[in-house]
């Protein structure tokens, strides 16, 4: 079963930066890039550095730590692509953002 809770407003995530919030004791980043939502598992798989603190560039979510790149359509590492970032279904509605989480 399957549940979309609320992340955050709208207003508080800008465009191609990231944002950390908690949903159920997980840290999730969202991003916003071309008018779309995306979020990930806050944590870049290299050595674990929070990916809210990162950006968009182009088409990836770039790790500050390190420079890793992940493709923001569907979390891949671009030197790996079969490396992947957990990724969750978003909806944003009447100003507000809200994740998929599976129960």
């Amino acid at each position: 079963m399957a549940d979309f809770i609320k992340a955050t407003e709208s207003a508080n995530l800008k465009n191609k930066t990231g944002l950390s919030v908690k949903i159920n004791q997980t840290d999730i980043a969202l991003f916003r890039f071309k008018g779309k939502v995306y979020a990930f598992k806050d944590r870049c798989p290299h050595q674990g550095a929070p990916l809210s603190d990162g950006y968009v560039k182009e088409d990836c979510v770039v790790c500050i730590y390190h420079g890793w790149r992940f493709k923001i359509s569907d979390g891949s590492f671009i030197n790996n692509p079969t490396l992947k970032l957990k990724q969750y279904a978003v909806e944003e509605k009447n100003g507000e953002i809200f994740v998929k989480w599976e129960i």
